[in-house]
């Protein structure tokens, strides 16, 4: 049961993730500056708890050309989801992309099944499911405000490259050590996240605005990256992230008592109890 124990860490961690985020009131007016900052302080990070966890003693590049593939694909799906994170979470409203984001789940279960040859057993499809519905009945709002065709579009292609290289991640903790990939998979994005360049005075002005609160969450979101990995070289993908997924529904019902965010309880205590079912099914 360690890989569940990991797994739950790292909803623990994306849960107060969800919460960092919503105290980051000021909104970006450069998306990619923010993502750059962001993941300067990811990749300082991953660096961290590599030194730390001692991770350089088992450190060996794989000489597999296969490995290389993967963690190559798997950064540019990374890259790319960085880059645009921040952007279309502008373009359209969170609750919105919140279901948008539901498509990672989708796109990291399904290609676990092909890449890994996992068993699409009846429990393991009927706790995503749940953990799927219940993820959509807690996103879905009520609003009648017109929706970007352009945001959806983005957002979902977004969504897209996250649950790609969800997919790819189990192969690259298998092939490097955790904490290898862990920093590989951090800093090697950002090749594709900076490219061309952005303006250090768009930098500095981000920074100013979001100031600890994105260094936090850049910290949080390493963390959570890592116990996830480390459950990954344990059990199955088509387990681990359905479960992992579960930290926004976590977060609705924590911010139920705590925030008394208590629009559509009903609907929100019933996500609650199928996602807990959900999740039951995939241990």
């Amino acid at each position: 049961m360690l890989w569940f124990y990991y797994t739950l860490a790292s909803v623990i961690f994306f849960t107060s993730l969800y919460f960092i985020q919503k105290t980051l009131a000021t909104e970006s007016k450069n998306p990619r500056a923010t993502a750059v900052i962001f993941n300067v302080f990811a990749i300082l990070s991953a660096l961290i708890i590599f030194v730390i966890t001692r991770s350089y003693n088992s450190f060996v590049l794989p000489s597999n050309p296969e490995a290389w593939i993967f963690l190559g694909v798997a950064c540019f799906c990374y890259g790319m989801f960085e880059r645009g994170r921040f952007y279309a979470a502008k373009l359209i409203d969170v609750s919105i992309l919140a279901i948008i984001s539901n498509v990672s789940l989708v796109v990291g279960v399904l290609g676990s099944f092909i890449i890994y040859t996992e068993v699409p057993t009846f429990g393991k499809l009927l706790g995503g499911v749940l953990i799927l519905i219940a993820l959509i009945l807690v996103s879905y709002t009520d609003s009648k405000k017109s929706v970007s065709l352009k945001g959806v579009l983005f957002g979902i292609l977004m969504y897209t490259f996250l649950g790609l290289g969800w997919m790819l991640d189990k192969k690259g903790a298998l092939y490097f050590n955790t904490g290898t990939y862990n920093l590989l998979a951090w800093s090697l994005p950002f090749v594709f996240i900076y490219f061309p360049y952005v303006k250090i005075s768009h930098l500095k002005l981000e920074f100013k605005k979001s100031s600890w609160r994105l260094i936090l969450m850049a910290v949080i979101n390493v963390l959570a990256y890592v116990l996830q990995l480390k459950a990954l070289t344990l059990q199955e993908s088509s387990r681990i992230i359905p479960i992992v997924q579960t930290s926004t529904i976590f977060a609705v019902l924590i911010g139920i008592f705590l925030l008394k965010e208590r629009s559509n309880l009903k609907r929100k205590i019933f996500a609650g109890i199928l996602c807990i079912l959900g999740v039951y099914l995939l241990m």
